[in-house]
């Protein structure tokens, strides 16, 4: 299989889920009919997001949109709503009313979600429970959400990432893995897609804030496999991981709930390698550090061979250190980052001046 070397790596986190059942939780979805129906034989989903939600959100609104394709045979349509009062809600959503949306919002981000959250008196209290926490989440049937629409299925976030996991928690319940790229893992055919009455899809604020992976020691085998994939066979100084491969981890990290990531360190530097490898992972919602040996989200030794000078002592050169690290406190600024502390010697190595 074209992706059976990462999926190997990964194989001990793979599990048997349910069908319409994900990661643990409620089962929301059905694939037998209700009087909530989201995709039809003759009638696909609609999927509502207001322009202003984070850039993350619509990315993975269109991961829903191609997934949902993928199930039911239907591409769903997307409509990005632009509102400001219940005036202008009317006029672009009256003509629509017949279909059963899913509406996508972030509290604070989204008009759709207020002015949901305002019409309903059952969500309007679930919505409060979880404003300003961390990564939480409410998925459900609402009555009335807006003027002109009788019922949609609200998936509302406390921030972005709160949202996104929204999103795949439903694609799961809908017959997507998190695995079908990365394992292959095949998506499963409906007809039709169902939402049931009287059940909410939550998840609260995480017990650890902080969840992920770190690409450790990938030379030879992933490394190997990024050269052939992502620069033909070929490859110059360093291997190339672009944000073309970092694209496929943060999808899956944020299909498994996971928020957090150090990225390959042996002979890379992932805010050189790629200048967009940074933009990237705060796009999709990824947090970024780097590892054991690597202050500052700065590569050692690649980036210090290639931007510092002198030793990497503490103790003799302390001045070019500290620059450097400032310089990649600065470049990691505009994004979501955690900054690790404290020396190690290069490459793992023993630390001069200890």
């Amino acid at each position: 299989m074209r992706r059976s070397l990462f999926a190997f790596v990964f194989s001990s986190a793979l599990v048997s889920i349910p069908q319409a059942l994900a990661l643990g939780g409620p089962t929301c979805l059905s694939f037998t009919p209700t009087q909530y129906a989201i995709a039809t034989g003759s009638t696909p989903a609609t999927i509502w997001i207001d322009t202003s939600d984070w850039p993350g959100v619509h990315r993975a609104a269109l991961d829903m949109q191609r997934d949902l394709e993928k199930v039911t045979g239907k591409k769903p349509t997307i409509l990005n709503v632009t509102i400001s009062n219940n005036n202008d809600l009317s006029r672009q959503m009256g003509a629509r009313a017949a279909s059963i949306p899913i509406i996508i919002g972030t509290l604070g981000r989204s008009n759709l979600v207020k002015y949901a959250q305002q019409s309903s008196t059952d969500l309007k209290p679930k919505l409060a429970a979880i404003q300003g926490k961390w990564e939480a989440g409410v998925s459900e049937v609402v009555k009335n959400p807006i003027p002109g629409v009788a019922s949609a299925y609200v998936i509302a976030g406390s921030d972005k990432r709160g949202t996104i996991f929204g999103i795949y928690d439903f694609l799961e319940q809908a017959g997507v893995s998190p695995w079908y790229w990365w394992a292959d893992v095949p998506y499963k055919s409906h007809s039709a897609i169902y939402a049931l009455s009287n059940v909410t899809c939550s998840h609260g604020e995480p017990s650890v804030k902080y969840r992920g992976i770190f690409l450790n020691d990938e030379q030879p085998a992933l490394t190997d496999w990024v050269i052939q994939k992502y620069s033909n066979g070929t490859a110059a100084d360093r291997p190339p991981f672009n944000r073309f491969f970092y694209s496929t981890v943060f999808e899956l990290l944020l299909r498994l709930k996971a928020n957090y990531l150090w990225p390959t360190m042996w002979n890379s530097a992932f805010g050189v390698d790629d200048p967009l490898n940074q933009f990237t992972a705060d796009y999709y919602g990824i947090v970024m550090s780097t590892s054991h040996q690597e202050p500052m989200l700065r590569s050692s030794p690649v980036e210090w061979y290639q931007f510092g000078s002198g030793q990497w002592n503490w103790d003799h050169n302390k001045e070019n250190i500290t620059k450097f690290w400032t310089d990649g406190v600065k470049r990691g600024y505009p994004y979501e980052s955690v900054y690790t502390l404290g020396m190690r010697g290069t490459g793992d190595s023993k630390l001069f001046g200890a």
